[in-house]
């Protein structure tokens, strides 16, 4: 991660990479409660897997997920 200094001289991570940071420990934290059985977080990993939201965009895996919470 790439680091700029602010004028009171203490290091900060630019907006983008915190929230891509913050996305990719949510989907984490989602496929963990799905793969425990919550159907709802299956769903939301579907989506996450369909829109490449937190991790890259798998047509597979969109299926994997989708059919499991049903």
């Amino acid at each position: 991660m790439s680091k700029t200094e602010s004028s009171s001289g203490t290091q900060r991570l630019p907006l983008s990479e915190v929230v891509s940071d913050c996305v990719k420990r949510w989907f984490k934290d989602t496929l963990k409660e799905a793969k425990a059985g919550d159907v709802n977080m299956q769903v939301l990993v579907g989506q996450m897997y369909y829109s490449g939201y937190g991790v890259p965009r798998d047509a597979q895996k969109v299926f994997s997920f989708f059919s499991s919470s049903f």
